[in-house]
């Protein structure tokens, strides 16, 4: 567009006749009027214009011109080209028709109908266009389009189409800067590449640093995973993308949803990160469990089919089954297990489980068992100040419907357990020490144990129990930590001091 103000924009000035083939005067119908034939010539300062035909208006200082009309800054290097011209040399408007071509610098634009006012430094064509960058053969195409010399930005409306070498956009509207190099769009858009979309209503393309921004109603699609975000920012050369505000990705393959404030996603090797006000959600048959922590970081495992989830610092969840807290925390979409790491524990049901580790085994949405490892401990609470308790190197937690049903303990194996009688009085306390043992539970407690190794238990009568023998050594009971809803996972109480320095002890 360039070539259109270069050529007109000048002060006031006569259209000049350089040379034709063949001359006419006109004088009796519309004045001085010069006809002109073949290979015709005109000039205004420095802009110079061919055509087959065309006829000066000397009185008006206007033209029309026909046929090959070609139009040339000798200073800009620009050239425009079309079918027909009407030009007013002193009110510096235009209309170009036919099949048309402006040649700017490394922009073509193909058109049918340009108009131009030089005045107002403003050219703009409607019925479609298309513009041809000649550097990265990407293209342009709009209705209707609008060029402001003075700040040098295309202006585009209705059914705006840009193509690019890896990606394509739609939109409503576009402006690009043709000195920046910079593509904006307003209103619906979809930026498309092979291996995701974009949704936005706002935004802006800087293609020499190759860098994007969306805005409004964000939604990106990509890798079966959906993103939503108030602002998304894309650096091409890095292959990286961050989301800011009201974050959201939802993966409806694996039936997860994450959520926070700001999340980044690295496409080189498909890593993400998600933290701020962050909760995650995992489906499950009949509920979810949704978790928050300081920080998400999801990545590929060593197949690159099958993510794996990790949460960092603060983790605690919540499912109307179970509840648990932890420093770290992993969850392998493979297999849908869920590894606790750092002072882990977990309330299910009546049960408090703590270890150095635990992992928490699903299928189908259905939690299947728990292994405890190292220092594993399971307490349920009998009667105010009276627990019962199981203690090993490993436990491991059989579940059905969601709860307990059996314990295997493997080494060191300990248990105290309360029995009552048929009218639920308590008779007395077990104490059982067993290398490995089961332990099998119903809805009232422990109904039967299965003993590996031989058994060193003892019975004693409640009148014989001693504040010294209810509790086998490192018992805490940290109910007051539990959540007790949704909300809860947002209030982290500290980790009691004297659990973390008996952790860091042995």
């Amino acid at each position: 567009m360039g070539g259109v103000n270069n050529a007109f924009s000048q002060s006031k000035s006569k259209i000049k006749l350089l040379g034709a083939n063949q001359m006419i005067y006109d004088e009796a119908a519309s004045g001085k009027v010069r006809i002109l034939r073949g290979n015709v010539k005109f000039k205004q300062k420095s802009t110079l214009m061919y055509c087959d035909s065309a006829a000066l208006y000397a009185t008006t200082n206007s033209m029309r011109a026909y046929g090959n009309v070609k139009i040339i800054d000798s200073k800009k290097g620009t050239e425009m080209k079309g079918d027909s011209l009407f030009y007013n040399g002193d009110s510096k408007k235009g209309k170009l028709r036919g099949r048309i071509s402006l040649i700017n610098e490394s922009q073509i634009l193909k058109t049918n109908r340009l108009d131009f006012d030089m005045a107002e430094n403003l050219a703009y064509y409607y019925g479609g266009g298309i513009i041809t960058n000649t550097q990265d053969s990407s293209t342009l195409k709009s209705e209707k389009g609008y060029y402001h010399s003075d700040t040098k930005v295309f202006f585009f409306k209705d059914s705006v189409r840009y193509d690019a070498k890896d990606y394509q956009v739609t939109s409503d509207t576009m402006q690009y800067n043709t000195k920046e190099d910079i593509v904006y769009f307003h209103g619906p858009t979809h930026v498309y590449s092979d291996s995701s979309s974009i949704y936005c209503e706002s935004g802006w393309f800087d293609k020499p640093n190759k860098v994007s921004t969306f805005s409004q109603n964000v939604t990106m699609l990509s890798d079966g995973q959906t993103m939503n975000g108030d602002s998304v920012i894309y650096y091409q050369t890095k292959k990286l993308g961050e989301a800011f505000g009201n974050v959201a990705i939802i993966d409806t393959a694996n039936r997860t949803e994450v959520y926070g404030d700001y999340a980044e996603y690295d496409n080189i090797h498909s890593n993400s990160l998600v933290t701020g006000n962050l909760v995650l959600i995992l489906a499950f048959t009949e509920d979810t469990l949704q978790l928050h922590s300081d920080t998400l970081v999801t990545e590929f495992d060593a197949t690159e089919t099958h993510r794996l989830i990790h949460a960092f610092h603060h983790v605690q969840f919540f499912k109307p089954d179970m509840q648990g807290k932890c420093d770290s925390l992993s969850f392998s979409e493979v297999d849908s297990t869920i590894r606790m790491y750092q002072t882990p524990i977990v309330w299910a049901d009546s049960n408090q489980i703590t270890g150095k580790e635990i992992i928490i085994k699903t299928y189908d949405g259905v939690i299947q068992s728990m292994d405890i490892n190292e220092e594993a401990f399971i307490v349920s609470e009998e009667d105010t100040s009276l627990y019962n308790q199981v203690k090993g190197k490993t436990l491991h937690a059989h579940f059905k419907d969601n709860e307990i049903y059996r314990i295997d303990v493997n080494r060191s194996g300990q248990t105290i357990y309360y029995v009552r009688d048929e009218s639920q009085q308590l008779m007395g306390m077990n104490r059982l020490d067993c290398s490995n043992m089961s332990i099998f539970i119903d809805s009232v407690g422990i109904n039967n144990i299965k003993f590996y190794n031989q058994p060193d238990g003892t019975f004693f009568p409640m009148k014989e129990v001693t504040l010294e023998m209810k509790l086998l050594r490192y018992f805490y009971w940290r109910m007051d930590e539990r959540p007790e809803n949704v909300a809860d996972i947002f209030k982290w109480t500290p980790v009691p001091d004297y659990v973390v320095k008996r952790r860091r002890s042995r």
